[in-house]
């Protein structure tokens, strides 16, 4: 833990709507440097970003110049009548942070789009109206007048090798953002409070819990050998009662929680530290044919497509690996192709794929 930062960005303010313990901790701990994925994603998102500016080339740009800081140069550009069109546009008010991926001047207010590397479709899109009401509500806070605010989103129809006007949909979610922006405003005050606190929130155990850095280490979780965290597809609901009852200790399970056969085989092994093994596995494998095809493969997804006819999002099979023994005692062969990253090899891999596993035996996949 290192001393607090000052500001609350977005994230910091979406992870306090989660859980305002984990927004605390976050807040005094250092930035760890990106790992590959997460540099890969970063790239892809900010490609996305630069085709989206190409929408509007009026657009200005904003950063650091002439001794002043984004914040300063937004105002001076939101301030000039002849600027309709601002890229990254960044404001503060109090300790809150934001940054507009587009401001479009509409009248005498301002239309905020936000740019996102998925489909209209999306399970996350209430996820993605909360990031767009934190930008309202701190650009309006700001002195920022805002009349529309949208998402800018991919669309399915895309293919590789049409231009930026056919990438994007821009769905209007004003209603749905002001919405939100008055329950924000509703809770502002609370949370900003809480995370400049000197002692941690007192947190509760909710489904945020399942990836936060911080759980084992210094909140609920911690000192504890298992928690109910380890039980597979819990219901939202079971985490709610044992929530509300104050459990996290996997051993205090009430019994009349109704765990499923997965979960109770989970806890007793976990508990018991002994393997579990199923009356039934025996009889499966006796009834695998030989030989054995031991199959494994991956796949790639870009957010732009990579090859014709592709669009976005387009998982494409790039290798496989096969381990074949034609009995228990026998030795392994192996079969294995590899893409060429330069070219779309789909169809060369699945006709090398079928003719590596044959027509006998039986085709085994760890899942």
């Amino acid at each position: 833990m290192l001393n607090m930062r000052e500001t609350i960005t977005k994230s910091d303010w979406l992870a306090a709507e989660q859980c305002l313990a984990m927004a605390w901790f976050g807040l005094r701990t250092a930035s760890t440097a990106p790992n590959e994925a997460d540099r890969f994603r970063m790239e892809q998102g900010q490609e996305i970003g630069g085709l989206a500016r190409e929408l509007y080339p009026d657009g200005i740009l904003v950063s650091k110049r002439d001794g002043k800081t984004p914040a300063e140069f937004t105002q001076d550009l939101v301030a000039d009548a002849a600027i309709n069109t601002l890229f990254e546009a960044t404001v503060s008010s109090g300790s809150l942070v934001a940054r507009a991926d587009i401001l479009r001047r509409e009248g005498g207010a301002w239309h905020v789009l936000e740019v996102k590397s998925c489909f209209p479709g999306a399970n996350n899109i209430s996820e993605l109206i909360d990031d767009l009401a934190f930008t309202v509500m701190v650009l309006r806070r700001a002195g920022v007048q805002t009349v529309r605010a949208s998402l800018v989103l991919l669309s399915q129809h895309y293919r590789f090798g049409d231009g930026p006007d056919r990438l994007f949909e821009i769905i209007d979610k004003t209603e749905e953002v002001s919405a939100r922006v008055a329950e924000f405003e509703g809770t502002a005050h609370a949370i900003i409070d809480a995370l400049f606190e000197g002692a941690p929130p007192t947190a509760r155990l909710v489904s945020a819990c399942r990836s936060c850095a911080y759980f084992e280490g210094e909140c609920l979780g911690s000192g504890l050998a298992h928690t109910v965290l380890e039980l597979p597809g819990l219901h939202h609901t079971k985490l709610k009662r044992l929530s509300v009852d104050g459990i996290i200790e996997l051993s205090a399970v009430p019994d009349d929680l109704n765990l499923n056969k997965r979960q109770e085989r989970v806890r007793y092994a976990a508990l018991s530290g002994n393997m579990v093994v199923e009356p039934g596995l025996g009889p499966a494998l006796q009834n695998i044919d030989w030989p054995c095809h031991y199959l494994d493969f991956e796949t790639v997804a870009t957010v732009l497509p990579l090859y014709n006819g592709h669009g976005c999002h387009r998982q494409v099979l790039t290798q496989f690996s096969i381990h074949h023994r034609d009995g228990i005692d026998a030795n392994t062969r192996h079969s294995e192709y590899l893409a060429d990253a330069t070219k779309d090899c789909e169809r060369q891999l699945a006709e090398c794929l079928i003719e590596a596993l044959g027509d006998r035996g039986s085709i085994i996949v760890y899942s």
